[in-house]
């Protein structure tokens, strides 16, 4: 047995008595209402852009559904104001001294939503079968070795290498765990119906989704946590329409406006108003860039990428389309983590704003014939005003561009699944650390994964050193090794950092307990109605 260190020991919650059977099969419904007497039920309204393409996170990263789920599901840690990992549904964890064993005290009397008893089992298989589509979840899972079940309620990981982000991947961002018995046997995961009607751990469980207009959660009574949640229902509503989203804050109608579904060009119509509150911060690292698809004849050729890259107004998109809540790009991994980045191997030195000499640029490489499209999500306004600029941009440099606006789900089967793209807008966010959400970006990936690399660059090197860093536990060594994989990356330049976003997540003021941790879509049973 290695030597043990106990890194975090949580304070009991007081739980709940929980059922012992293993979790039935399929059906989240509705937790009725916890409301006594005449009281009002208390409902909380979250704006969302569009449906998701499913309520499983083991198949999908996209916001619509991640910010749906992490309500419904939970990881064995959440992450606190400081990102430090604190107890969920695992109540303890040790380390072993050369940082390759894990083990997790799991939380008792834990149920879930159909009232059968959460385990170790459910642990294993999520991380084992049912994550193995998530594109968050592919770093931390591509690093273990094994997983043992000790007992019900403890779980060991032993790791193929050190793995410095292991802990804060544990989150339900990222590795969220699933009910086996909802899915073993059931056939295709894919095809399972609770996929649109999931079966979770968390405070909230799945009641209704109305396609184009509306998902409610309703209280789960039988929470482990003694007081939560503290509201009814949640409604998440389907605003297509960017103003209208803005607008509904404004004048009441909806209680919390995410950064992701905020038209940042607008919130100057939204600071200041009575009763409204903008919360900034730059806690989670999220980047929005441009992947560049070298199966295209033009955009295999590095030179005329860089030209791409030097027409590319990013501070006009940061102006224009952000509303100056953003840093126009500086390299690959943007300024999230400023000890990862080399400032030697910058966009400001190697792709000066420069369109008469990106234009030569692109002539003497032998132009695009027929230009090139630009694919992006449409409900996200920060895309679509981003492609407009960009799309006039590449006319000035002999680039016709076509913009290719999509529905969410249409948008990453055609990238994703089919590639059948040329440009596309696409952001994802990084919490915690590089390796869990910015590595994706540029691995070597033969996959046709949700957001994971679909540009087609594929370089060893960078393979390597992106391996490297995620393995060292010193942070100013592991930046040696960012900085590094900068240089190659910046160089070839096989995507595009348009902007480090400056997050706003907008609320009404009677709204309370929503800024508890590192991101704002957790920990929704301390959430509050004044």
């Amino acid at each position: 047995m290695p030597t043990r260190r106990t890194v975090l020991v949580g304070a009991l919650a007081t739980m709940g008595l929980g059922a012992l059977a293993a979790c039935g099969g399929g059906n989240g419904g509705s937790g009725g209402n916890a409301s006594t007497g005449t009281a009002k039920p208390k409902q909380v309204i979250i704006v969302t852009d569009s449906d998701p393409d499913s309520l499983n996170p083991g198949l999908t990263t996209g916001y619509q559904a991640l910010d749906v789920n992490v309500k419904v599901y939970e990881g064995l840690v959440w992450l606190d104001k400081e990102g430090k990992p604190q107890p969920q549904l695992a109540t303890k964890w040790e380390t072993s001294a050369d940082n390759l064993t894990y083990t997790f005290t799991l939380r008792e009397n834990v149920k879930w939503h159909d009232g059968s008893a959460f385990t170790a089992d459910d642990v294993k298989y999520s991380f084992e079968t049912l994550l193995k589509d998530n594109a968050r979840a592919q770093g931390v899972i591509s690093k273990i070795a094994s997983i043992t079940i000790k007992d019900p309620k403890t779980i060991e990981f032993k790791l193929k290498s050190p793995y410095a982000p292991f802990l804060i991947q544990m989150k339900v961002f990222d590795t969220p765990i699933l009910c086996k018995a909802v899915y073993e046997g059931k056939g295709d995961v894919k095809s399972n119906p609770a996929n649109r009607a999931p079966v979770g751990t968390g405070p909230f469980k799945f009641g209704e989704w109305k396609a184009g207009q509306s998902i409610t959660l309703e209280k789960n009574t039988a929470y482990w946590a003694q007081g939560q949640p503290k509201v009814d229902s949640l409604l998440f509503r389907i605003i297509t329409e960017p103003q209208n989203r803005v607008n509904a804050i404004v004048a009441g109608e909806v209680d919390i406006l995410p950064a992701v579904m905020l038209p940042q060009a607008n919130i100057k119509d939204i600071e200041g108003k009575p009763n409204v509150n903008v919360n900034k911060q730059t806690a989670i690292p999220a980047l929005y860039f441009m992947q560049m698809n070298q199966a295209n004849v033009a955009l295999a050729k590095p030179e005329i990428r860089k030209a791409i890259a030097a027409a590319v107004d990013r501070p006009r998109i940061v102006t224009q389309a952000m509303g100056g809540l953003a840093k126009p790009g500086v390299g690959a991994w943007g300024e999230g983590f400023p000890w990862a980045v080399n400032k030697d191997s910058s966009y400001d030195k190697l792709y000066k704003l420069d369109p008469a000499k990106a234009k030569t640029d692109v002539a003497a490489a032998g132009g695009v014939a027929g230009g090139l499209r630009l694919t992006y999500d449409a409900a996200r306004p920060q895309f679509v005003a981003a492609a407009q600029i960009i799309k006039d941009n590449l006319s000035q440099i002999g680039i016709e561009v076509k913009l290719e606006p999509l529905e969410n789900s249409v948008f990453r089967d055609k990238v994703y699944a089919k590639r059948d793209f040329d440009m596309s807008l696409q952001s994802f966010s990084s919490s915690g650390d590089p390796a869990i959400g910015y590595h994706r970006l540029y691995l070597t990936n033969t996959g046709r994964t949700v957001n994971v690399n679909p540009t087609g660059f594929a370089n060893a090197e960078v393979d390597k050193l992106l391996t490297d860093a995620a393995a060292k536990p010193d942070q100013a060594e592991r930046g040696k090794f960012y900085q590094q994989a900068q240089a190659i990356i910046d160089a070839a330049v096989p995507t595009l950092i348009l902007f480090d976003e400056l997050q706003a997540d907008v609320n009404r003021t009677n709204i309370t307990g929503l800024y508890v941790g590192v991101n704002p879509s957790d920990q929704f049973g301390q959430v509050d109605v004044k």
